[in-house]
């Protein structure tokens, strides 16, 4: 049989304070004193040796990188159609807003007109000039009455001159017919008054034999002859001056017309550049009624919203944002904090659209720091940096989501490490200074 086992009362008739304090301590609670002891020491080790990241808040957004294209109007106009909205994508060349072109447009078919009418001249003039056919041919696609209109003046100057030149040939024939005759006369003069003479010489010879008023009529004769000579040759001299007068006169219009029309082609060769300088001018000023973005990418901000309103040279319509700009975060310090913040210092973004716990960050770097302080109403001075993402895009729900200008960030910036138990210790020494401070 089993010992009954021995029970030692001793204590257990003792009066209450004297059994309370000769009864034996129990080993649980000693052992449960020692781990709080262990604990708290081990905890003030841990809070003493441990450290935490110290960061820096700040309040940002995205922004693209000195990319944004600015679209401005080159004349004053009035805007007809806003096509785009904020925050669109557009590619390149579309059409993004309408300027009102009926101005522009009107001066533009007028000054086109004009360039065509020079252009018609100068293909007239020049073959006038030249004296070849025009070649309108080359014209045919240009307005039909403008063509037509050139073709009769061409045919009429023409024609004139053909005319003039034909008036000449005639007095040119006439006149040389004048001289021939002229020239014929004093021929047979010079035969009649030769054979006088030949004549008049043998006569006397023998002027002692033959009758004197025989030799008074050759004498008679020959003077004649002589007087009648002298006159034709001086009526040839004179038709042979007239037909080259004739002549003269005929080279000095022919010149005088060339010269004219040579003079009106470099005139209007001259109008013609000019004209197609302004054609030009106006042709681009029409063309830049039309806002059209210079590449592809997200419109930024439309300056003007109001179909209607007038806009003038230089105003700003329409920023964009091109698809390859580099996106970073611009965000504002407080005044306390930018003393901690340096260059490459490393930094976390949380996108406030995308919490951050479900989607997480994106690192960064600090790139810039504001050399002036900025006045804010509400923070007062503060400084503005820039920090450089490693990436621009988040896994959201699978897919890969594009960071968008203008979302706003929240960056913290780490400037260093404390350790815990600092965030106990510096309150306590700062309220025992600024107490022991006052008076």
């Amino acid at each position: 049989m089993k010992k009954k086992e021995q029970h030692n009362d001793v204590h257990e008739f003792q009066p209450l304070l004297v059994e309370i304090e000769d009864r034996p301590l129990n080993p649980l609670g000693r052992s449960i004193l020692w781990i709080i002891f262990g604990v708290i020491f081990f905890g003030i080790m841990w809070l003493s040796f441990a450290k935490i990241d110290i960061v820096v808040s700040a309040r940002g957004k995205v922004v693209p990188s000195g990319e944004i294209k600015v679209l401005q109007p080159i004349e004053t106009g009035v805007i007809s159609k806003i096509l785009v909205k904020e925050g669109e994508h557009v590619e390149k060349d579309q059409v993004l807003m309408q300027i009102d072109p009926s101005v522009t447009q009107t001066s533009l078919a007028s000054k086109e007109k004009d360039l065509i009418v020079h252009t018609l001249e100068n293909e007239r003039l020049s073959a006038l000039v030249e004296n070849r056919k025009p070649k309108w041919s080359k014209f045919e696609h240009l307005d039909q009455a403008l063509l037509r209109e050139q073709k009769d003046l061409h045919s009429h100057q023409r024609d004139s001159l053909s005319a003039s030149k034909s008036q000449y040939a005639m007095k040119k024939s006439q006149a040389r017919a004048q001289y021939n005759s002229s020239k014929s006369d004093v021929q047979r003069l010079e035969g009649l008054l030769h054979k006088e003479q030949t004549r008049l010489q043998r006569m006397e010879k023998v002027l002692d034999i033959i009758a004197r008023n025989e030799y008074e009529e050759v004498q008679k004769n020959a003077h004649n002859f002589r007087e009648q000579l002298h006159m034709a040759r001086h009526k040839e001299h004179e038709s042979k001056q007239h037909l080259k007068e004739v002549e003269q006169e005929e080279k000095v219009y022919v010149e005088q017309s060339i010269s004219t029309w040579f003079n009106q082609l470099l005139e209007k060769k001259k109008e013609l550049r000019t004209l197609e300088s302004e054609v030009n001018a106006i042709a681009f000023q029409n063309r830049q009624q039309q806002i059209k973005a210079p590449l592809s990418g997200y419109i930024g901000k439309l300056m003007v919203n109001t179909e209607g309103g007038v806009v003038t040279p230089a105003e700003k319509l329409i920023s964009l944002v091109p698809d390859d700009a580099p996106l970073i975060i611009k965000a504002t310090v407080l005044n306390q904090d930018i003393g901690f913040i340096t260059k490459q210092m490393s930094a976390a973004i949380k996108i406030d659209t995308f919490t951050f716990q479900k989607y997480g960050l994106i690192e960064g770097v600090v790139d810039s720091i504001g050399n002036d302080a900025i006045e804010d109403e509400k923070q007062g001075l503060i400084y503005e940096i820039k920090v450089i993402p490693t990436t621009d895009s988040l896994m959201v729900e699978g897919k890969e989501k594009r960071l968008e200008p203008g979302m706003n960030v929240t960056t913290e910036i780490k400037v260093g490490k404390r350790r815990i138990i600092e965030f106990f210790i510096y309150p306590i020494i700062q309220y025992m200074d600024e107490g022991l401070s006052v008076r």
